[in-house]
């Protein structure tokens, strides 16, 4: 009866009290060697927190102002990227101009600067959406669904805010650190400049003629062939102010001396008309070396000839593509007046009370679907290719002036007798005349365009800066992470110290009630 009551006593269960004696028991012993491993851990995180890499990084944050930055493009339409602010030139302008030779080489510096994006808020958005996708729960369903609204919030952020960086190491350790903040300004500077200037891309993407392109007119080749000349650029900027006039408020803007793009043409009209061209009857109906004109103007009808016949058979080749899309939609249109009436004898009979219609769907019914559908689908490409042969139509009325204008001539140079010579100094000085006044107006032209370019892209700078620039250390083992490690290892030390403490007590307990049993 003893023994029965004995193991009976053993194998009872454990209290809540019998757990709190042996943690009062062992208190000071797990304390102390939860607080050695604590010591320990943080002897070691402090050595690798001091003695492991690290380096410097020096931040200066900026935000593009232009038009475009957030679709990633410039004002004229040229693609932008992070990219170009540390291209090599721009690099070795800063390179040279702050003198850094003095402490490391290019390579060094180049590689030492990089450019990121910078946007707070995109960052914090793709913070929570990878803690969303990090749940292992997630089914395949709901992954994609997160990664769908991941990319509809994602564009829906302005994308504008960059920051160019220094990465200092030991390579490039000996540049004192106001050089680093001067030079990384610099750089931006040197960007927005070769932007500007070089680049122009802030300027209205439209093909101006530079005034320069009358300055190099050649005299060498007689004056029938110099006027001819000058008669074609003078169209050619004629061309550029009409295309000009399209851009919106280019009618109220001036040049210098409070001209308008119309005044402009007009004036060019008129030197065509009044000067140019009785300048050229002259020459043709008096000039000498009649044979080598004859061919001259040969060789420039033949050529005008091929570029008209090129464009008229380029809007051709538009108009049949057009009409054969035309034709689909007119028989789309009928197809589908049809489907009405071609309806199944079950659906135009459903109206009486009391039956039921069920519908008849066969293969006419979706082909005729199918054709509504692809009309809507093919309207886009309609009215591209109605602009594009619009446009290509226009574009042959200048060859068909031309053509005009070169048999012309042909047919005053087959008629007329020849005359006296006009004076080279006369003719010469003539040219020399009309190509200062072209060139003048020419250059008001630039102005009005370049004010025009102000005006839709009012931006003189291309970036604006977030912060002063600030310097931090970037080490390899993070406080936090030390922290967080620390922790643990102090947690798990606690419990496993408490666990080896329940199973001394429990086994002096068990060694203690033997040798009851066996003095017993």
């Amino acid at each position: 009866m003893s023994d029965q009551q004995t193991h009976h006593d053993v194998e009872r269960p454990v209290s809540l009290r019998y757990l709190v004696h042996v943690l009062r028991a062992y208190a000071p012993i797990i304390l102390v060697v939860t607080a050695a491993v604590a010591v320990f851990y943080l002897i070691i995180a402090s050595l690798l927190y001091v003695v492991g890499p690290s380096q410097r990084v020096t931040t200066v944050r900026f935000r593009l102002d232009f038009k475009g930055a957030t679709e990633g493009q410039y004002p004229n339409g040229n693609k932008f990227s992070g990219a170009e602010i540390v291209s090599t030139p721009i690099l070795l302008k800063v390179f040279k101009e702050n003198q850094l030779q003095r402490f490391t080489n290019f390579e060094r510096f180049s590689r030492a600067l990089y450019v990121l994006e910078a946007n707070p808020e995109y960052e914090r958005m793709a913070v929570l959406y990878q803690g969303r996708l990090a749940d292992p729960r997630l089914s395949p369903i709901d992954r994609e669904r997160i990664l769908h609204e991941w990319e509809l919030k994602s564009t829906s952020i302005a994308k504008n805010e960059y920051s160019i960086n220094w990465m200092r190491t030991s390579d490039t350790a000996d540049v004192p650190d106001n050089l680093i903040r001067k030079s990384l300004l610099d750089v931006l500077d040197a960007w927005a400049h070769y932007a500007i200037e070089e680049q122009h891309v802030l300027d209205y993407s439209l093909p101006i003629l530079r005034q320069d392109v009358l300055d190099s007119l050649d005299t060498s080749a007689g004056p029938v062939v110099s006027t001819h000349v000058l008669r074609s650029r003078v169209y050619q900027i004629i061309e550029d102010i009409n295309q000009l006039e399209m851009v919106p408020g280019a009618q109220l803007i001036r040049s210098a001396d409070h001209m308008s793009l119309e005044e402009i043409r007009l004036r060019l009209s008129e030197i065509v008309r009044f000067r140019l061209e009785p300048l050229t009857a002259q020459l043709l109906a008096n000039g000498a070396n009649r044979a080598a004109t004859v061919r001259f103007f040969q060789s420039q009808l033949a050529y005008d000839e091929r570029q008209l016949k090129a464009v008229q058979d380029s809007t051709e080749a538009l108009r049949q593509s057009l009409a054969l899309y035309v034709d689909r939609g007119k028989v789309s249109a009928d197809t589908a007046s049809g489907m009405a009436t071609a309806a199944p004898p079950a659906l135009r009979s459903g109206d009486r009370a009391g039956e039921t219609v069920i519908p008849q769907i066969n293969e006419t019914f979706i082909d005729r679907l199918v054709a509504l559908s692809s009309q809507a689908v093919d309207r886009p490409y309609m009215e591209r290719a109605a602009n594009e042969y619009k446009r290509t139509a226009l574009f042959a009325i200048p060859f068909e002036q031309a053509v005009a204008y070169d048999r012309e001539v042909l047919d005053v140079l087959a008629k007329s007798s020849g005359g006296e010579q006009p004076a080279p100094a006369s003719v010469n000085g003539e040219i020399e005349s009309i190509r200062q006044e072209a060139r003048q107006l020419l250059v008001r032209t630039n102005e009005i365009y370049q004010a025009i370019s102000r005006n839709l892209n009012p931006s003189t700078q291309l970036y604006s800066l977030g912060e002063p620039p600030i310097t931090r250390s970037e080490r390899r083992f993070h406080l936090s992470g030390l922290l967080v490690y620390g922790v643990l290892l102090s947690s798990a030390a606690f419990l496993a110290t408490a666990i080896l403490s329940f199973a001394h007590a429990r086994l002096r307990e068990e060694e203690a009630e033997e040798e009851e049993v066996e003095a017993a």
